[in-house]
């Protein structure tokens, strides 16, 4: 007698069930920055989407805001351009260094070629960056204080554009609060 199976595996559903988990609730949804327990960031070069080195490291004299994201995430999409925004926003006050989950360094080069977003981008194709940074959800962005103190955390999508964004890194110590401030003026 032979056994058959009711219904057959299906790989699209196990990307579906990864894609309901992984990203964030809902898009309408906005994180917040919120402190957190440091994580020590990786000391050496992680691969890059090019095929060199990205530093995920802190700097000594500004913030850095890792940025972990996935091709398949459509908050990921909607943020993406948004965050690269602020990073112009704030000049040289913060470095931002992106984290392509789970995702191979062909499919995310195309990705951000259509977003139109030039941002340095780490691969993480198994998943241990995220791991270690305490990621579940999709986006979600860590900010290093300058120095390497993980001052803060948003799991979800982040509205980059708001005027208390900046202030809120500013607070936790992962902004400079003279580019924070100059921000707001700009947007009031």
């Amino acid at each position: 007698m032979t056994a058959t199976r009711p219904h057959p595996r299906r790989p699209a559903t196990a990307l579906a069930f990864a894609a309901v988990v992984w990203t964030a609730p809902a898009a309408a949804e906005v994180a917040t920055f919120e402190a957190r327990d440091p994580i020590a960031p990786p000391t050496g070069p992680v691969l890059g989407v090019d095929g060199a080195g990205v530093s995920l490291a802190a700097d000594a004299d500004r913030p850095v805001l890792v940025h972990f994201f996935a091709t398949w995430c459509a908050p990921c999409r909607e943020e993406l351009p948004a965050l690269a925004g602020f990073v112009g926003r704030q000049g040289e006050g913060v470095r931002v260094v992106g984290v392509a989950v789970g995702e191979p360094a062909s499919r995310v080069r195309g990705f951000l070629a259509s977003l139109g977003v030039a941002l340095p981008v780490a691969l993480d194709e198994d998943r241990s960056l995220a791991r270690r940074f305490g990621v579940k959800v999709l986006p979600s962005t860590v900010a290093l204080a300058p120095g390497g103190r993980t001052a803060a955390a948003a799991h979800g999508p982040v509205d980059w554009d708001a005027s208390s964004t900046p202030r809120t890194l500013a607070a936790l110590g992962a902004v400079d609060p003279v580019s924070a401030h100059l921000e707001n003026e700009q947007t009031q």
